[in-house]
C-alpha cells in the first residue's frame, strides 16, 4: 500500500460496540474504517481495489492500532496538545 496519512481515534462507544476509528487520507481522497472489525465505514475517491488493501491494512496491522489508540488521550487532542 502506498504512503497517505492516518489518523487514530481512542475507543469510542461502550459495552460491546466500543471500537476504534481509523481515518486514511491522500489528496482529495478519504476512507474511515474501523477496529475490532477491520471495515471501511465510508469513502470518496479510492477504488475498490485500494479499499480492499486498506481493509487488508487494518487486519494486518490491528494490534499495532490498538496500541496507539490506548494512547490517545481525548482532551489533549480536543485542545490540540501533545
Amino acid at each position: 500500500m502506498k504512503q497517505m496519512n492516518m489518523l487514530v481515534s481512542g475507543l469510542v462507544g461502550t459495552g460491546e460496540h466500543k471500537r476504534i476509528c481509523v481515518y486514511f487520507s491522500d489528496k482529495d481522497k478519504y476512507a474511515e474504517g474501523s477496529i475490532p472489525d477491520c471495515k471501511i465505514t465510508s469513502s470518496k475517491g479510492f477504488s475498490k481495489e485500494e479499499l480492499a488493501e486498506i481493509e487488508e491494512y487494518l487486519k494486518e496491522n490491528r494490534d499495532h492500532i490498538i496500541e496507539e489508540a490506548k494512547k490517545v488521550n481525548p482532551m489533549k487532542a480536543f485542545l490540540g496538545k501533545k
